[in-house]
This record gives C-alpha cells, sequence and structure tokens, in this order.
C-alpha cells in the first residue's frame, strides 16, 4: 500500500532499526456483535441498529471477553453496532472511546489499494445522547462520515485509517483496541501487514491481533480469537 506520508518511512526505519520491546506495538480488531442484518441479510437501517437474539448474547459477553486486556486507546466506527457492543466494557471501565469515521464499513475485499486523491464528506455524526460519556471524536475532523460508494473510494477511506494508525502509533508500546466490521476491518489487518493474505473475514464479536514484531514487521498473530501460527518456508 502507498503510504502517504513519507515521514512515517522514517518512524518505520527507526522501529526496524531498535528491533527492541520498546516498540512493541499491539493492536486488536474486534467486529461488532451480530445485529439482524447479518442474521436476516437484510440490511435496513432498523436491522443495521438491532442485535440478533444470538447477537444481544455476543454483547452481554465482550466485557468480560475483553477483561485480560489493558488498552491505552480505543477506536470506534461511527456506528450504532459499534458503539455498543462496546459499550458494556467501556461502562464497566469508566472508559471513552474516540470515534474514527476511517475505520466505518465501506469496502470490499480487494487485494490492492487504490489512491484516488481525495474523498467526499459525509453527513455529521451524531451520538446518542445517553453515550455522550463514553464516546468522543478524535479530532474536528472526525465529526463528519466519509461519503465512500464505491470500491475505489472505501479503499481510499481503509488507506486514510491505516496511515494514521502508522502515524500516530509506531514508536510505541501502546495498546489499541479498533471496534469496528469484517471488511473495513479485515482491509485495516491486511493494508498493516507486509504480506497480507488475499483473503480475511472477520467473524461478528471475535477478536483479532496484529503486532509489531522485533523486526519491524507487522504480523498477524490472532484471527477469530484464534493464534495464527507463522508458516515456516
Amino acid at each position: 500500500m502507498k503510504i502517504k506520508n513519507p515521514y512515517l518511512l522514517v518512524i518505520g526505519l527507526l522501529v526496524f532499526i531498535a528491533g527492541s520491546d520498546l516498540f512493541a506495538l499491539d493492536i486488536y480488531v474486534l467486529r461488532h456483535a451480530q445485529t439482524m442484518a447479518n442474521w436476516k441479510r437484510e440490511y435496513t437501517d432498523e436491522y443495521q441498529r438491532t442485535f440478533s437474539p444470538w447477537g444481544q448474547d455476543q454483547v452481554d459477553g465482550v466485557a468480560d471477553k475483553l477483561e485480560p486486556y489493558s488498552f491505552d486507546v480505543i477506536i470506534v466506527s461511527p456506528a450504532w453496532r459499534t458503539h455498543h457492543t462496546i459499550l458494556p466494557y467501556l461502562a464497566r471501565h469508566n472508559r471513552t472511546a474516540e470515534i474514527w469515521p476511517e475505520v466505518e464499513e465501506c469496502c470490499w475485499d480487494r487485494r490492492g489499494f487504490i489512491d484516488i486523491q481525495e474523498l467526499p464528506r459525509g453527513p455529521r455524526i451524531e451520538i446518542d445522547e445517553e453515550l455522550q460519556e463514553f464516546f468522543t471524536f478524535r479530532d474536528e475532523e472526525a465529526v463528519y462520515r466519509f461519503g465512500a460508494d464505491t470500491p475505489e473510494a472505501g479503499d481510499y477511506q481503509i488507506g486514510l485509517a491505516v496511515d494514521l494508525i502508522r502515524e500516530r502509533f509506531l514508536g510505541t508500546d501502546k495498546t489499541i483496541l479498533i471496534v469496528g466490521h469484517t471488511h473495513a476491518g479485515a482491509r485495516i489487518i491486511q493494508g498493516l501487514l507486509d504480506d497480507p493474505p488475499p483473503r480475511l473475514f472477520l467473524h461478528n464479536a471475535t477478536l483479532s491481533h496484529v503486532a509489531l514484531d522485533d523486526d519491524g514487521r507487522f504480523r498477524l498473530h490472532m484471527l477469530n480469537d484464534e493464534p495464527v501460527e507463522e508458516s515456516t518456508p
């Protein structure tokens, strides 16, 4: 993937040279719980904002699933289903999550990233009043959704997310949680990996883990709650 900010290359080089646990960056991706839209395959606004019975059980178990982890930053997409999936964990630990419009579902499963140079702005993001104590915007630019409506625009949006992750967190030992979606979450993982698999699918309410190893390369260590063993030549 083309990195839009050359400064990120310098950071990556420093991380590679350091080659120590000082830069043990961990990124976890949690897909939202199953919605009625996922269950019924009917993607209406109402169904996208309603959990299926199984999805509600998943929501009820999210806080316990995440209890073994300690996250420095929690990132969520603007979608209702991501907010309400992570809400029990935020409430239990009195935490807040940052809204990033770049990680919202928008794209399709493609191998390469397409640079289209611009992306239209979508509508302003509204946070339900009862949730405002748990969710905040990353910055003033993050209060609007993107208007990605083609595969090329979706790829560009996810490219922005990957660039932001690298710019903000490379060279740190942070542990980051991204609460997102199946396609967008998989594309973020692919964008971070040096040698990404051509296809990834994230299951509802499962956790995947990408870590920056000592050699300065991101590797996939867990997919859908299951450890990933590195293949040998």
